[in-house]
């Protein structure tokens, strides 16, 4: 940007001098401007797109980008179920779905023995112990841990051979 300077002659009249550039302050500005909403969007936490909601759980549960879904895929590897991955760590609040990828019955429970009161109280006020037998190829049984004391959360997976364990650890954040 250009400006004109006006001077004052010896007679007290005005004339035009040479152009001269203007301060680009507001660039300076536009810059830090920049710089901090930068640095702030990159202390944002950004969803982990592995943990976001698919269009089923988002039509029938209602969850949104802001919800966490970690998946554990329940499967028969020669005569032992077997879960995948085995252990699970979540924040309270996220959400364990567990789905099937074979075409073997699969029944997943919490083992209510193994857990402090809290935590079984937790399970037995939501209704969440165990899933119904899952017999479909893609079935899931999908648990949330809003409010869950943290802690481990054992469970078994019972179907067709040997048992299969895991657990779920609510970290607390």
């Amino acid at each position: 940007m250009e400006v004109l300077r006006v001077v004052r002659d010896g007679r007290g009249r005005s004339r035009l001098t040479q152009p001269i550039r203007a301060r680009r302050r507001s660039g300076s500005r536009l810059a830090v401007l920049l710089v901090c909403t930068t640095a702030v969007a990159a202390c944002r936490e950004r969803p982990d797109p592995t943990l976001l909601p698919d269009q089923v759980l988002r039509d029938s549960l209602g969850l949104g980008d802001e919800d966490r879904v970690h998946v554990v895929r329940l499967r028969a590897a020669g005569n032992r179920e077997s879960p995948d991955p085995a252990l699970v760590e979540v924040r309270a609040g996220d959400y364990v779905q567990f789905v099937t990828e074979d075409h073997r019955v699969h029944a997943l429970s919490f083992e209510m023995d193994s857990l402090d009161a809290g935590r079984a109280a937790f399970l037995r006020g939501s209704g969440q112990e165990g899933g119904p037998p899952m017999v479909v190829r893609g079935s899931r049984f999908v648990v949330t841990f809003a409010g869950a004391p943290p802690g481990r959360y054992p469970f078994v997976v019972v179907g067709n051979g040997e048992d299969g364990r895991g657990a779920v650890v609510v970290d607390r954040k």
